[in-house]
């Protein structure tokens, strides 16, 4: 019987035990969670993200309740906004690793996030890719170009080697023939110099004739041999001198040549890389949609050949708006305000492309509902879902450049001040291209007739826009101020 209640005892209390941890582990739960919310409300993400963590840990065995699950969602989702446009490696495994162990809080949203993020990264290393294969094909022909050059070299002073040799041949003939003409008029002379002493007894005359013409026979002689021997003197010299060019000539394009083949032509890996990427000129604040890379010819005839594209989507959509022209409208000031702003042309044209289907959602609504003059709450409801539709008419759009006209079409309604629909984000938050076209739609809406209201002139537009910097950002207001 003893032994009996001593089981007993022993269940009760490893039940109690149990029973204590299990409300330790709920408590404990309870404050990460608590933490959690604490740490979102104050913007504090990243503490958001570690302490929601801490509680999904604790729950796992037990089973996540809907309050973890919806605020770990809402955190998830920020924190891989973020790495659209800042990266990060290390907390994009830890995400990826948590969303494999958690796979209850993993909606729509984050395995859409997931993917934009890889394939932004992936752009990227296909860039780099390409860079690194341009670079190594540029010196490879740069080498290949070297070695033309050094052929060519060695070909010219082969060429100046045979000039000079043939100079020097040439040299020494003239010097033979100089010995002959020597010797032979000092034969001559002795000759002369003989048949005139033999004369001498003839007449003396003749005599004095003789030694004048022997001696201007000299002279002449003399200045002969002289200017021979200078022009023999200089033809050297000449050969000389060209032989030395040669060598100098060949100095230099071995120089040249040992420069580029080690690589000692460095302007590309230099202080100013030719082959980079590059940010936007723009000294506008704020987070870019895209890195504002340099594009190449061929990225921008591709952008050009998406804009004619978005030309005819555009035209669809302001038949079904019965807002003439507004997409042409809006996208060219947009285009005008991305050059004013220091974006690159190629980014520009981007720009351009995407904000003229903005407003590709308004496809998917009631034809009728888009002609109502006055709309009621549950139609003004249904019409601000426009945002949230307009993905599936862009799926022409490479996936490089899908985040430029994903932010077009679903944040050109938010608000600097945080207003705005659908996320309520403010100020540098909003993406660039939305910003644009918040700020080009409604001067144009403005300027525009409407059933509704008279059309305002462009000074009264812009200044209405400047009163309202809560909704508009003020330095794309100024540019628009300046290239109306």
């Amino acid at each position: 019987m003893s032994d009996k209640l001593k089981v007993i005892f022993t269940a009760i209390f490893i039940s109690l035990f149990a029973i204590n941890i299990y409300a330790a582990s709920a408590d404990l739960s309870e404050k990460y969670l608590t933490k959690a919310t604490e740490a979102f409300e104050q913007d504090d993400i990243d503490n958001a993200y570690k302490y929601i963590n801490a509680a999904l840990k604790l729950q796992k065995s037990d089973g996540v309740n809907a309050q973890v699950t919806y605020l770990a969602q809402t955190i998830y989702s920020i924190k891989l906004e973020s790495m659209l446009t800042k990266y990060d490696e290390l907390v994009f495994i830890d995400i990826s690793e948590n969303l494999n162990s958690y796979p209850e809080i993993a909606n729509a949203r984050i395995k859409k996030l997931i993917k934009q993020v890889e394939a932004s990264q992936e752009s990227k290393k296909e860039v780099l890719e390409q860079q690194r294969f341009n670079q190594q094909k540029q010196m490879m022909e740069m080498q290949a170009g070297a070695m033309e050059k050094q052929a060519e070299a060695m070909e010219k002073n082969a060429e100046i080697a045979k000039q000079s040799a043939e100079i020097a041949r040439q040299s020494a003939e003239n010097s033979a023939k100089q010995t002959e003409v020597l010797s032979s008029t000092m034969k001559d002379m002795s000759d002369a110099f003989n048949k005139n002493a033999d004369e001498t007894k003839k007449s003396r005359q003749l005599i004095a004739l003789s030694i004048v013409g022997i001696a201007l026979l000299v002279l002449i002689i003399v200045i002969m041999i002289i200017l021979l021997i200078r022009r023999s003197m200089k033809n050297q010299q000449m050969a000389q001198e060209q032989v030395a060019q040669a060598f100098r000539f060949l100095a230099e394009s071995q120089n040249t040549t040992n420069k580029l083949m080690l690589g000692g032509v460095t302007d590309i890996y230099g202080a100013n890389p030719t082959l980079r990427i590059a940010g936007s000129s723009s000294t506008w604040s704020g987070t870019a949609a895209l890195p504002s890379l340099d594009f190449s010819p061929e990225d921008e005839d591709e952008i050009k050949k998406l804009a004619v594209k978005c030309e005819e989507i555009g035209t669809q959509i302001d038949q079904v708006t019965g807002r003439k022209n507004n997409s042409k409208n809006v996208s060219e000031i947009v285009y005008k305000l991305s050059m004013q702003l220091g974006l690159s042309q190629g980014m520009s044209l981007l720009n351009f492309c995407a904000a003229m289907i903005y407003d590709a959602g308004f496809l998917g609504l009631d034809e009728e509902l888009l002609k109502t003059e006055v709309l009621n709450e549950e139609q003004k409801k249904v019409m601000k879902e426009h945002v949230k539709i307009a993905e599936k008419y862009l799926d022409f759009v490479p996936k490089k450049y899908w985040s430029v006209f994903e932010d077009a079409a679903l944040k050109h309604h938010e608000n600097m001040d945080g207003s705005g629909y659908p996320q309520g984000l403010k100020g540098e938050e909003i993406p660039q291209i939305a910003r644009l076209i918040r700020v080009a739609e409604t001067y144009v809406s403005m300027s525009s007739r409407r059933q509704y209201r008279e059309t305002m002139d462009k000074e009264t537009a812009i200044n209405k826009l400047k009163e309202q910097p809560n909704f508009y950002d003020s330095e794309v207001v100024d540019a628009l101020d300046q290239i109306i």
